[in-house]
């Protein structure tokens, strides 16, 4: 609705002031501190040009325009000039998106997305920092679907790493059946066999051979090892339901070596970008020279292929991003079903029996990583455009994240500090928390389910409200706070939203606005009027903290709204207006926690 008057006001002022449209809407925004509706600084550009002071061309264009029956009036604030909607304006806001449950939903466009994350080794349990990457993915996922693309969800799965060899050595050797969920007690398992190694080489020894069998695949030891990578997987997996996020596809590394893994090394090898180094460290590697920025980071020389023929990390994920691509001509065979998830949908796998299935061929990937990977990433967008692939280097995108903890610090996997501070012990403990909260009157399975989804809400809202390349330090008293700032402090707004309809109990068709509003009906219209351009913002920047600003606003301005004006018990003419002021905020607070994931219990 926004971007609607916007397009009407750049109309209006193109014709009496001769400017392009695009000119004027560019310098339409937001104004602070109530100045106005909306606001244009289109005087500033044009004082050079007409050499004449932007203070007296913005009165000059404020004298030309016209009526328009969506603008009350237009005033010249020094250089500024401010549009103050009309009640025709606010009283259209209200009935369109109170009638409309998909308020702020995109129509499709044909490019797809492959959003990666949060590709944990299957060697031990999530913690805070996978945590982190996983609901950033996940609320990107959504927030890009929303605006109308084609979102495919990956995961990949490192099952042949060192980490997941000595894990598995562990589970081999072990006296003692698992006793917990899987990835808490594989975990435990790689912490004991890391610190073995320190005592006894010859472990090590073991542990590579292993290793050597698990990569070469087609044997009894690979089977095994497979098979306890995708049971810890879906142990993994019940964190990430007990989370509400789901997945199309998971991609394993083993099926990578044993499908696409030749084609893509044929590609580097027969490219005239890669060039075999015949002397210094890197003789008999083959290397991609990489561009002038990289000489002030680590090297700008980059082995992609070792001498004896073997693909490094950064080879290995040049070839997984060109299959997400396409660029590959080989494919994985087949995909089998792996979990079915509680949204009803299966999360494939790449396997070695199934069936044939589109996935990859992505017009843009983005791959959430923490910010610690930051040159790995840029190596690989340097490559593919050095191979030709200019257009996919451009969509290549590392979504760099800085690490989140708890006040006692950094985890490390190998040393174990994520023993006791797991997501799952995480999610337990926020549920103990709200539930101690919870004073009203509700049956002991209903005060459950409220701790849970409060708590699930507190966590999500906390790690989501910071833009990505921030610091997280976690703070219970602000999670779980209902005074604002909180997961909660939404949920609270939206239940007591609903809960004015469901007492109304009327037909929202049946409800029309009025021909007047007050100024916290018109502040409140005016911040559900921009949802969808926030949306469009957060999935062009991939920022899903400028959804948790915006609902947060909007719940607040919700709150004073209900809190200074009857609604159910006003005249008959306010009431059947603020009961449509409510059904719209109703839909954009649904919509908006939706993109962050967090659903609102049914009473609190």
């Amino acid at each position: 609705m926004l971007k609607k008057i916007k397009n009407e006001i750049s109309i209006l002022l193109s014709k009496t002031t001769s400017i392009s449209e695009n000119k004027i809407f560019a310098s339409l925004e937001i104004p602070k501190n109530n100045v106005g509706d909306l606001s244009s600084k289109i005087a500033f550009g044009l004082a050079k040009e007409q050499k004449k002071s932007p203070i007296e061309i913005a009165k000059e264009i404020v004298a030309k325009i016209p009526e328009h029956k969506y603008i009350e009036r237009t005033v010249a604030v020094g250089p500024y000039i401010n549009f103050f909607f009309s009640h025709a304006y606010f009283n259209e806001i209200a009935k369109e998106i109170a009638k409309n449950p998909d308020y702020g939903k995109q129509d499709g466009k044909n490019e797809k997305i492959i959003v990666e994350f949060p590709s944990v080794n299957p060697n031990k349990p999530w913690h805070i920092g996978h945590l982190r990457n996983a609901l950033l993915g996940d609320s990107i996922a959504r927030i890009l679907s929303f605006s109308g693309k084609r979102v495919e969800t990956m995961d990949y799965i490192d099952d042949l790493g060192l980490q997941v060899a000595q894990s598995f050595y562990g589970y081999l050797n072990s006296t003692k059946n698992p006793d917990k969920k899987l990835d808490h007690w594989i975990g435990e398992q790689y912490v004991h066999i890391a610190s073995e190694i320190e005592k006894n080489p010859q472990i090590d020894k073991k542990i590579r051979d292993l290793l050597k069998k698990i990569e070469h695949g087609n044997n009894e030891i690979a089977e095994k090892a497979r098979k306890l990578s995708e049971d810890v997987v879906k142990a993994q997996y019940e964190t990430n339901f007990a989370l509400g996020i789901y997945h199309d596809v998971l991609i394993f590394e083993s099926d990578i070596t044993r499908t696409i893994f030749n084609k893509g090394m044929k590609k580097l090898k027969t490219s005239n970008a890669i060039h075999l180094e015949k002397e210094g460290k890197n003789a008999g590697c083959l290397v991609i020279q990489l561009g002038e920025k990289f000489k002030e980071m680590k090297n700008d020389q980059k082995v992609l292929i070792r001498s004896d023929g073997t693909a490094t990390y950064i080879g290995k994920d040049v070839i997984f991003q060109l299959w997400k691509f396409g660029l590959l001509s080989d494919n994985f065979e087949v995909y089998s079903d792996f979990i079915k998830q509680p949204n009803g949908k299966i999360a494939y796998k790449t396997s070695s029996k199934g069936e044939k299935m589109q996935f990859g061929k992505a017009d843009v990937v983005i791959n959430i990583i923490g910010t610690e990977q930051s040159y790995p990433q840029e190596v690989i967008k340097e490559t593919f455009s050095a191979l030709g692939y200019v257009k996919e280097a451009q969509n290549f995108i590392h979504l760099a994240y800085e690490h989140a903890v708890l006040p006692k610090g950094k985890f490390s996997g190998r040393k174990g500090t994520w023993i006791r501070y797991t997501t799952d012990e995480f999610i337990a403990e926020a549920k103990s928390r709200a539930l101690e909260k919870i004073t009203k009157e509700m049956s002991e399975i209903d005060k459950q389910e409220t701790a849970e989804t409060v708590g699930i809400a507190a966590i999500k809202f906390s790690f989501l409200k910071t833009s990505p390349e921030k610091k997280i330090i976690f703070d219970w008293d602000i999670a779980l706070s209902f005074e604002g700032d909180s997961g909660p402090y939404l949920q609270y707004a939206y239940v007591r939203a609903l809960g004015i309809l469901s007492k109304w109990n009327g037909e929202i068709n049946s409800l029309f606005a009025s021909e007047e509003y007050n100024n916290e009906e018109k502040m409140l219209l005016n911040q559900i009027s921009i949802f969808s351009e926030v949306v469009e913002r957060a999935a062009m920047d991939l920022r899903p903290h400028y959804i948790a600003d915006y609902t947060l606003k909007l719940a607040t301005l919700f709150n004073k709204f209900y809190t200074k004006n009857q609604v159910l018990n006003a005249e008959e003419k306010d009431k059947i207006k603020r009961l449509t002021i409510v059904a719209a905020c109703t839909n954009t607070l649904r919509n908006a926690l939706y993109l962050l994931g967090i659903t609102a219990p049914k009473q609190m």
